[in-house]
């Protein structure tokens, strides 16, 4: 039957053994990539900026020009500080909200953020502005909070006193909404 010398029986515990060890590797390789895909859940879900525009840091907006205090209308109460540099702006809120605040999403950032990026990039589109001037903003977060917002190429005086305007109903409305 078999050539002599070569035990049979050793041979198959041998392949038993190795097709136990393979198993055991496949299902640790497959928890692996099931923690892989969680993280990257994670990952992708704290984060509402996508990379494209993730191009904003405090650091390259140039010289610091002015710092100013955003205040409430009524009560004068400290809401927040908006850094006015060459080349952008940075906004801190003195207390961090929810992005999914409807004041802060739907009108602070659809409506007025996305609303300059939206001119920008259709001058962009028609050769009349370069990428690299067009408006563009990163909302920073800590986990679901808004911590920050940094803003690039607002490029007029006017569009800074709209932000600046936006911003402060946006955090008079967050604050009161969160102290309810």
């Amino acid at each position: 039957m078999g050539s002599p010398g070569i035990d049979v029986k050793k041979l198959l515990e041998l392949r038993d053994r190795l097709e136990g060890r393979i198993k055991e590797l496949q299902d640790e390789l497959n928890l692996l990539n099931e923690i892989k895909e969680v993280l990257d859940g994670v990952i992708k879900s704290q984060s509402i900026v996508p990379a494209t525009e993730l191009v904003a840091k405090p650091q390259d907006l140039g010289r610091l020009v002015e710092t100013r205090e955003i205040r409430s209308r009524v009560g004068n109460e400290l809401l927040g500080t908006v850094e006015i540099y060459e080349g952008g702006v940075s906004i801190k809120p003195v207390k961090p909200f929810n992005k999914d605040n409807s004041a802060f999403r739907r009108f602070f950032r659809d409506k007025i953020l996305e609303g300059f990026k939206q001119e920008d990039d259709k001058l962009v589109k028609d050769g009349q502005l370069r990428r690299e001037e067009a408006f563009s903003y990163e909302i920073r977060l800590d986990g679901d909070n808004v911590v920050g917002i940094v803003i690039r190429n607002y490029r007029s005086d006017e569009r800074l006193r709209e932000i600046i305007r936006a911003i402060r109903w946006t955090l008079e409305r967050v604050l009161k909404e969160e102290a309810e």
